[in-house]
């Protein structure tokens, strides 16, 4: 390999905090030469020149990448990777192969090789080949600590649950979360349906892979079907180019549908049979593609008796509650209530950049004796109103919403403001919509009869496009 006179330095690159690279080959001129080829390039360099010292090295004090050679004596580069990946399985291999070599090369990417390049080579080459590999390795750290971010938030111990009624469902939850089986969620809007279905992905095998999220009642009836199963170009006509649906985008993970109880009559049917045969058929295709996905489905509505009205296929019902789990209302686990409160307070005052309240007696004994027709999601949203109306740091009940404590301030009609602020007829509609929704505790199926129109057309008015619930 020719020495180049000029190895430019990484720029911003801090000896101290430089990848350690160690090279392998039983060649010491080769070895000494590309760790004096990676030095300048300002890496930590070692060498070892057999695989037992390269194995030896690395228990000792684990490296940010090896490149070996294959052919060496004693223990080949193949034999050492396959050694290395059980001591480091996430430890990057770059295999350096002879000119012509391509069975070796490929052999080497089999058995797990980051990457290869082959003798003769620059080390301009060689180097850019280098700084893709750390990359790339910094980038899988990354992705691996931000999913275990989310695990983090997402697990069932972030879960509040001190009454024993929500205990006995984290219990069970617990019971299948690392089955690929079926599960629906039941219960009221505003429990937390949402969270277990999160809880249920990160905790389980899938977790490195996709949880994607999709509410059946927030797309229009003639959208849902691409949007879960893509399209293939030409499909229609505004299908110009192919379009991945949810289902492969959540290959080897969750796929989460929540409002399934929306699903219109026509689609149910061909859910049912990409649940059963595992295979996806994208609009305008002719052939299907398999998908890994594990499919956790919620509902605020009695399936029962929307199969009973022959509005929801009882086939897929049966199909979807292999595991069914059932989330209590806020009004019968109240032991959660002082926790959520306090958890919500903390949340809404950092986002408000205000000191934490003190809660008033006769508003805690308000929280504690309300309905909550919208359960959780009616606390957090009335904490929030709590905390941004409070004075002199305390939370009283007239700093909460009028819809719940029925306290009404002086203030001019909701037109008269509209006028006087010059709003368009869209807002005002989604104003007027979002009154009658807080009047109704957040329940949209509620407010969508107050207002008759149906239930998409009120997360339109809302401009919502996915609401969890």
């Amino acid at each position: 390999m020719p020495r180049e006179a000029t190895i430019m330095p990484r720029e911003a690159t801090i000896m101290n905090d430089a990848e350690t690279i160690l090279v392998v080959d039983d060649d010491r001129e080769m070895v000494n030469l590309l760790c004096d080829v990676l030095r300048e390039a300002g890496y930590h360099a070692r060498s070892a020149n057999s695989a037992a010292a390269a194995l030896a090295q690395v228990r000792e004090d684990c490296p940010d990448l090896i490149i070996s050679d294959v052919r060496m004596s004693g223990m080949s580069g193949h034999e050492l990777q396959t050694e290395l990946h059980e001591l480091v399985p996430d430890l990057p291999v770059v295999i350096i192969t002879a000119f012509g070599s391509i069975e070796s090369a490929v052999e080497s990417m089999k058995r797990g090789a980051a990457d290869y390049i082959t003798k003769p080579f620059r080390n301009d080459e060689f180097l850019l080949l280098v700084a893709r590999v750390l990359e790339n390795r910094q980038l899988r750290q990354e992705i691996r600590r931000l999913r275990g971010d989310l695990a983090r938030s997402y697990g069932i111990g972030n879960i509040i649950a001190a009454d024993p009624q929500m205990k006995t469902v984290l219990r069970k939850l617990e019971q299948f979360v690392d089955t690929n089986a079926t599960v629906i969620i039941t219960g009221e809007s505003g429990t937390g349906k949402d969270l277990l279905a999160r809880a249920l992905h990160f905790e389980s095998r899938r977790r490195d892979a996709p949880f994607v999220p999709i509410n059946c009642a927030a797309i229009p009836d003639n959208l849902i079907e691409s949007e879960l199963f893509g399209y293939s170009r030409g499909a229609f006509t505004d299908a110009r180019q192919s379009k991945l649906g949810l289902f492969q985008a959540a290959r080897g993970g969750t796929l989460f549908l929540d409002e399934i109880g929306e699903m219109p009559l026509s689609l149910q049917a061909k859910l049912l049979r990409v649940i059963e045969d595992k295979k996806v058929r994208p609009l305008g295709a002719t052939e299907e593609t398999p998908v890994d996905v594990r499919i956790v489905a919620a509902t605020n509505a009695k399936l029962e008796k929307a199969i009973a009205d022959g509005k929801f296929r009882a086939d897929l019902f049966y199909r979807l509650a292999t595991f069914t789990l059932t989330v209590p209302p806020l009004r019968e686990r109240r032991d959660d209530i002082p926790l959520l409160i306090k958890h919500f307070l903390v949340r809404a005052c950092a986002e408000a950049g205000k000191a934490i309240p003190t809660i008033d007696p006769d508003a805690m004994d308000f929280f504690m004796s309300y309905r909550w027709p919208g359960n959780i999601r009616e606390l957090q949203s009335a904490i929030q109103s709590g905390v941004i109306l409070s004075r002199n740091g305390r939370l009283t009940v007239a700093d909460l919403p009028v819809s719940m404590t029925g306290i009404v301030a002086p203030t001019g009609s909701m037109l008269e403001d509209a006028v006087t602020r010059k709003l368009t007829l869209e807002r005002v509609e989604q104003q007027y919509a979002r009154m009658i929704l807080d009047s109704v505790g957040g329940n949209k199926t509620e407010a969508a009869a107050i207002l008759k129109i149906d239930r998409k057309t009120l997360y339109r008015k809302l401009g919502e496009n996915v609401d969890e619930e």
